[in-house]
């Protein structure tokens, strides 16, 4: 059996030469990740794994515990004595002087996902999905890409979604027209299929953002965002960061986030949200900070993608905005007084059985493979709309309705000074107010704004609208 101490000077003691070559036999490497970064990292039965300088040191103590039959009680003492006095061995600096190793790993490709099981891994592809054997697997797969699952799916080339969670789906895609209906149902399938797959475009850099239905004043929340969140994670490793804690600028709220990280999900981000801070985990590098520790970089190529979750929407003015983002309006199926635990019975994921998590990944691998065959596919929503509602009033919105038309100038002051006649409750509306919710108004319904003014006159005029169906919520 492997050691890694020497009798010396009529002792056993560690040994740092033969401690690096009995981490190497136990598959202990340094991965150079990007530029001077370094991880440490085991690999073992074409797993590939994190660790750190504590689960370094706890192995080698397991190993003097219970893994080497000493030959005597004595040369057991002087080991354990000789360990617990060489802790500069298993500094995080001196283990990165650990052999270091290129990775051929598994990975996912512009055209190609992965699933990874107990029993078996599927890939999937735009025209077929296939159940393969780890015996012929050439290369090595990331613990944390493991899911805990023994995966007997049905023929996934003939599949027809079926089970609890895609009855789920289909609920957050409600709508009384139809053909909206089925256009969110297939935008819906493929934001999983982006979610999940880790391939990461340079082409599309987006954060999906998931949002209440707006009605009555006040968005609709318990519609099912949380556990929409909770689904993706069963299939990827995701790190879930409270979006009010993160909107207070702490500069260590993403220190949980790792290398295997594959999705950061911002739960409840409030209403003034400052889309621009997460720009960087979007389309670039993502430098991750912890208290007192070296901050590290992961590479765009093997960063997080991000989900965000709201009550409100998420605000922001030009198009690096909009080209950043995919907003998805979830229906008002659930809310609180009709949960998914109250149409099921139970809470979704707790005690199922095994055809049902075969149900649930089969599923997964069908929005994969709808992700690759049709790409990101727009919903049909007009969040404009949605926005417009949050901010002006119903009163407002009938107002324009009824008394603007396109192409005409209105002089600013009579129009205002007519919308207070109507309602006189809205005296404590300034005419700036006023304006702006005119520009809302138009970009909900695909209008332009101009504004001139003339021998001291301020005008105001809608132009030309561009027809298009939308779900207005």
């Amino acid at each position: 059996m492997m050691k890694f101490w020497n009798l010396s000077s009529g002792s056993n003691k560690i040994d740092p030469e033969a401690l690096f070559l009995f981490l190497k036999e136990k598959g202990f490497y340094t991965l150079q990740y990007y530029e001077e970064n370094k991880i440490l990292v085991r690999i073992e039965d074409k797993k590939v794994k994190s660790v750190n300088k504590d689960d370094v040191h706890q192995f080698c103590y397991d190993y003097i515990n219970s893994g080497f039959k000493f030959g005597s009680a004595d040369e057991r003492t002087q080991v354990i004595k000789s360990f617990f006095d060489s802790g500069k061995y298993f500094s995080q600096d001196n283990l990165l002087l650990l052999e270091s190793i290129e990775i051929n790993e598994v990975a996912d490709t512009q055209d190609t996902s992965y699933l990874f099981f107990n029993n078996c891994y599927v890939q999937i592809n735009a025209d077929k999905i296939e159940k393969l054997s780890y015996e012929n697997m050439d290369g090595l797969v990331w613990e944390e890409d493991l899911i805990n699952h023994d995966f007997e799916p049905e023929d996934m080339n003939s599949y027809e979604p079926k089970g609890e969670f895609y009855e789920f789906f289909q609920d957050l895609t409600k709508n009384p027209n139809k053909r909206i209906e089925l256009q969110n149902r297939d935008s819906l399938t493929t934001i999983i299929g982006y979610l999940i797959h880790r391939y990461k475009d340079p082409a599309l850099p987006k954060a999906i953002i998931l949002m209440d239905t707006y009605k009555d004043g006040n968005p609709q929340g318990g519609t099912g965002k949380g556990l929409f969140s909770n689904s993706i994670s069963r299939v990827r490793k995701t790190a879930f960061q409270d979006g009010k804690a993160f909107y207070k600028k702490d500069q260590f709220a993403l220190s949980h986030v790792t290398f295997g990280t594959r999705l950061i999900t911002f739960d409840d981000v409030p209403k003034d949200f400052n889309f621009e801070r997460i720009f960087p985990l979007i389309t670039e590098n993502a430098v991750i900070e912890r208290k007192y520790k070296n901050k590290f970089v992961i590479p765009y190529e093997r960063s997080p993608k991000v989900l965000l979750s709201t009550n409100y929407t998420v605000e922001g003015k030009g198009s690096s905005h909009a080209r950043r983002k995919v907003e998805f309006i979830l229906s008002d199926t659930y809310g609180l007084e009709f949960t998914p635990e109250d149409r099921f019975g139970h809470l979704l994921f707790d005690h199922w059985k095994q055809q049902d998590w075969n149900e649930f990944f089969s599923f997964m691998a069908y929005c994969l493979q709808m992700f690759l065959l049709e790409g990101l596919v727009e919903p049909a929503f007009n969040v404009g709309e949605r926005t417009l509602k949050m901010n002006a009033t119903k009163q407002f919105i009938d107002f324009v309705n009824s008394e603007i038309e396109t192409g005409i100038k209105y002089d600013k002051k009579i129009v205002f000074e007519k919308f207070l006649s109507i309602y006189p409750d809205h005296k404590s509306i300034e005419q700036n107010t006023f304006t702006s919710w005119f520009k809302l108004y138009a970009a909900a319904y695909k209008l332009e704004v101009s504004e001139t003014h003339s021998n001291q006159v301020n005008y105001i005029e809608l132009l030309t609208k561009q027809k298009k169906e939308y779900e207005f919520i």
